[in-house]
């Protein structure tokens, strides 16, 4: 696992999350296609036989106002130019940390978490601004409950703005016809609970056409009593972050609370 963060100016940003991927050292996301708007990283997964591509462009973050950055995942990309194929699968997402444009000499908070299956990225506008907010954003694989012979169930989602769920490359069948999977989670008390213990709850990705997919990487859905937005709580000897964030109602998670391995 690879991590990096920073907080720098607007206008900036797209500049320093290009520099973050490109510094970490033997990172099993590789540079497939790089201009100073797009950065295209490639993939095999874990599994070594998946074929996963994450495509990011400026968005309006480098004009004089901006609030957003543009992430796609693909099954294609072509090495040339870094467009998608004809008749390539692929889903887009504008990744904001602002609720509307502001001056690019505002602030942006970021956290970016790498494994071979997905990237995690929040972004948290300028806590001196009114239209700061806290978004996180998944993308790459989910954990496939079923063995499934293409890299389809690369997905992805957002915090804010989120269509209310994982918007994956393809579905089961291979196709885009049921591939948005609302995210699911056990109700669960206040915490802290018994014996000082954390309540927590993976987040399982379904939809009504079928069912259960599988669930996100790293990250537990934690109630909101009990835990503010950078506490930290162990699990199996891992160190998860809590994260507060704004869903303007429309999240791929099934809350506004989580704790998220980062590093």
């Amino acid at each position: 696992m690879s991590f990096f963060s920073g907080k720098v100016k607007m206008n900036l940003l797209f500049q320093a999350l290009i520099n973050g991927f490109k510094g970490i050292a033997s990172s099993p996301w590789s540079i497939y296609f790089e201009t100073s708007d797009i950065l295209v990283i490639k993939s095999v997964g874990s599994t070594g036989k998946d074929k996963l591509f994450i495509k990011f462009e400026k968005g309006n973050t480098k004009e004089l106002n901006g609030n957003y950055i543009t992430v796609t995942v693909a099954e294609d990309i072509t090495l040339a130019d870094g467009s998608i194929p004809e008749g390539k699968m692929f889903s887009t997402r504008n990744f904001y940390c602002h609720t509307s444009v502001v001056d690019s000499n505002l602030l942006t908070d970021y956290q970016v978490s790498i494994t071979a299956d997905r990237v995690i990225m929040w972004l948290a506008g300028d806590v001196n601004s009114i239209t700061g907010i806290s978004n996180l954003g998944y993308f790459g694989l989910m954990y496939r409950y079923s063995q499934e012979n293409h890299s389809g169930a690369q997905g992805i989602g957002v915090s804010y703005q989120g269509f209310n769920g994982i918007r994956t490359v393809k579905d089961l069948d291979n196709i885009q016809t049921n591939n948005v999977y609302k995210s699911y989670s056990a109700m669960v008390p206040t915490n802290p609970g018994w014996g000082a213990l954390y309540h927590l709850s993976p987040c399982i990705m379904a939809n009504n056409a079928e069912g259960p997919r599988g669930e996100l990487h790293d990250i537990y859905f934690a109630p909101a009593a009990g835990v503010s937005h950078g506490d930290e709580i162990t699990v199996a000897n891992k160190t998860y972050k809590v994260y507060s964030l704004t869903t303007g109602g429309s999240s791929f998670l099934p809350g506004n609370t989580v704790a998220v391995l980062m590093q």
